[in-house]
C-alpha cells in the first residue's frame, strides 16, 4: 500500500500561505521546511507554491540584468562568511538566493560551511575586533580560525583601530606619523628612542618611505663594508648596517653590484 506523505493532506491556512509568498525566493525546498514548514514535506511546499503561482526558477526582472562589478565583489567577499540568504538580505535583496549561489560557484567560490556565530561570539567581536583586532578576539575564541574571525568581521563591517603599539604590520597612527615627521632629523638611534613599542629598523624604514630621511652620504668604511660583503642576504646587510633602512641599503648594494658608487 502506497503511504501518504506526511503532511500532504493537511489543509492550509492562509498564513502558511503568506509565509511561503515571502520566503519561497530566499530558501530551497528543504530550508522552507526546516525553518517554517516542519510538518509538510519538501514535496508538499512544492506543490503549494506552484498551486500558487509561486515560479520558484522565474527570476525577477531585475535578476535579469547584468551582474555589475559591485555586485560580484560582495559575492566574492563576502559569500565565504555569510550564507547567502543573509547576503541577499543585506547586501543584494534584488538578487534571488539560488542567483547569489549560482554566481558564487561561476567564481569558484566555497560554499559557506563555517559552523554558525551565536549571538554570545558576535558580541565578543564586535567589542574586541576594534580594540585588538584578529589577535585579541582569538584569545577568546580560540576554536575560531584568524581567517573565519577576519571574515566575520569584514562582514560586520567591524574595523580594528590600530593603538600604535609597535605589533608586526601594525599601522601607524596618526599620532605616530605625527612625532615622526618632527623628529625626523634625529639619529637614528635617537629617533628610536621615541617609539619604544617599535623596532628601531621600522622606525627607519618608515621615515625613508616618507621620504623624510634626511640625505646621509655613505662612509669609505661603510662602502668598503658593503662590497666586501655584496653576496650576503638582504637581511644580513641589514644587521650590518642597523642606521640604514633596508631600502637604501637595498639601492646601494645594487648599484654597487653594477659597478656604480
Amino acid at each position: 500500500m502506497r503511504r501518504r506523505n506526511r503532511g500532504a493532506l493537511r489543509e492550509w491556512t492562509q498564513a502558511e500561505h503568506a509565509l511561503l509568498e515571502r520566503h519561497y525566493l530566499n530558501m530551497t525546498w528543504r530550508e522552507l521546511q526546516a525553518r517554517h514548514f516542519p510538518h509538510r514535506t519538501p514535496a508538499a511546499i512544492q506543490r503549494m507554491a506552484h498551486k500558487l503561482g509561486l515560479k520558484k526558477r522565474e527570476l525577477l526582472v531585475a535578476e535579469k540584468q547584468p551582474w555589475t562589478k559591485e555586485e560580484l565583489h560582495v559575492v566574492a567577499h563576502f559569500f565565504p562568511a555569510l550564507k547567502a540568504p543573509e547576503i541577499r538580505r543585506r547586501f543584494l535583496p534584488h538578487r534571488t538566493v539560488t542567483a547569489i549561489r549560482h554566481m558564487a560557484k561561476k567564481l569558484d567560490l566555497r560554499a559557506f560551511s563555517a559552523e554558525r556565530w551565536t549571538e554570545q561570539e558576535l558580541a565578543v567581536l564586535r567589542r574586541d575586533f576594534p580594540q585588538g583586532g584578529i589577535q585579541q578576539v582569538k584569545r577568546t575564541l580560540s576554536h575560531r580560525s584568524k581567517e573565519a574571525i577576519k571574515q566575520r568581521a569584514q562582514a560586520d563591517g567591524l574595523r580594528y583601530v590600530p593603538q600604535g603599539d609597535g605589533a608586526k604590520g601594525d599601522v601607524w597612527s596618526v599620532e605616530e606619523l605625527r612625532r615622526l615627521e618632527e623628529h625626523c632629523h634625529l639619529p637614528a638611534e635617537e629617533l628610536a628612542k621615541l617609539f619604544p613599542h617599535r623596532p628601531k629598523r621600522a622606525v627607519i624604514n618608515k621615515r625613508y618611505k616618507l621620504q623624510w630621511a634626511p640625505v646621509q652620504q655613505w662612509s669609505k668604511a661603510e662602502l668598503q663594508r658593503l662590497q666586501e660583503n655584496l653576496d650576503a642576504p638582504l637581511e644580513i646587510l641589514c644587521q650590518l648596517f642597523p642606521d640604514r633602512p633596508r631600502e637604501g641599503v637595498r639601492i646601494k648594494r645594487d648599484r654597487l653590484g653594477r659597478g656604480g658608487r
